[in-house]
């Protein structure tokens, strides 16, 4: 089957843009940091991770004396150290993707208008 279709074409007959990415991934110039919130979500992940490493390594080395609290404590510190984690990877991931939702969204809107 031939298809004879214009591939660069959108929407509604709109043209597309070639070589263009409408990712919030692809625009290198926005700050690490973009808002208050995503400070706070970072500080809160780092105080995480170095909280449940401090409470491994002072269970490691035996500074808790009774062998089931220094057990306990050390699973709390892991949980807190992968928490921490995780919240450092969700921040960073979704960094600028409600402006990035909003911006495509204004884009279509525009482009269908035309």
């Amino acid at each position: 089957m031939i298809d004879n279709s214009n591939k660069s074409k959108g929407v509604e007959g709109s043209q597309f843009v070639l070589n263009s990415s409408n990712s919030p991934y692809s625009n290198k110039s926005q700050p690490l940091v973009g808002s208050v919130e995503a400070l706070v979500s970072y500080v809160a992940a780092a105080l995480q991770i170095v909280t449940g490493m401090t409470l491994i390594v002072i269970s490691i080395l035996g500074m808790i004396a009774p062998m089931w609290f220094s057990a306990i404590l050390s699973i709390a510190g892991s949980v807190s150290c992968m928490t921490g984690v995780f919240l450092l990877y969700f921040t960073s991931a979704n960094k600028g993707s409600i402006d990035g939702l909003i911006n495509q969204a204004i884009r279509r809107v525009i482009n269908s208008q035309n």
